[in-house]
């Protein structure tokens, strides 16, 4: 039975407390309670509210107080996608991560962060982060070929296809009504 029609009492219903988990390259987990907003085979997208807002992911986007983050999270992607808005709507930025290991269930989707991110501006504009301590990293051992391998893959997807991408995430929230 699709997601959207799981009865109110299920964990996986529309709108139910949901939980991101991040596993970073030295070991350590970062959690994230979200809300459900659409969960089909492969793919969850979930609601993220940025109580504080500020530069809290290191990076030179300010995000206001209580701005949303629409995160997608595909099964079979070397990336995820964060689509951020202001709470009353106009869109902010595009963040997207290499990662591996995605794994959705009922209640959470859980993957391993693979360190490189992209960011894309409402301009259209996109710049990387990371890339130096993803040399690191790699350099060191500390990530593994394989894992590598992955976020270079994913690299390619982001650079030459972020535009497709956004607009495919786009259409979808538009077709499946999805809200701020």
């Amino acid at each position: 039975m699709p997601a959207e029609h799981t009865p109110p009492g299920d964990p996986a219903a529309i709108g139910s407390p949901y939980l991101e988990r991040k596993l970073k390259p030295d070991g350590s987990w970062r959690e994230y309670r979200c809300t459900l907003l659409h969960r089909a085979p492969g793919l969850v997208v979930v609601r993220f509210v940025m109580e504080k807002g500020g530069v809290i992911f290191g990076t030179p986007i300010e995000v206001p107080p209580r701005s949303v983050s629409h995160g997608y999270f595909w099964a079979r992607r070397p990336y995820n996608l964060y689509r951020m808005r202001m709470a009353d709507g106009p869109l902010i930025a595009h963040r997207f991560d290499a990662v591996t290991n995605v794994i959705i269930r009922e209640d959470e989707v859980s993957y391993r962060d693979l360190v490189l991110d992209w960011w894309v501006l409402p301009d259209g504009a996109i710049f990387e982060e990371d890339h130096e301590e993803f040399d690191e990293l790699r350099a060191s051992g500390a990530l593994a070929a394989r894992d590598a391998e992955t976020a270079e893959e994913a690299a390619r997807h982001v650079w030459s296809r972020y535009r497709h991408i956004i607009d495919d995430v786009e259409a979808f929230e538009r077709r499946h009504g999805l809200p701020l």
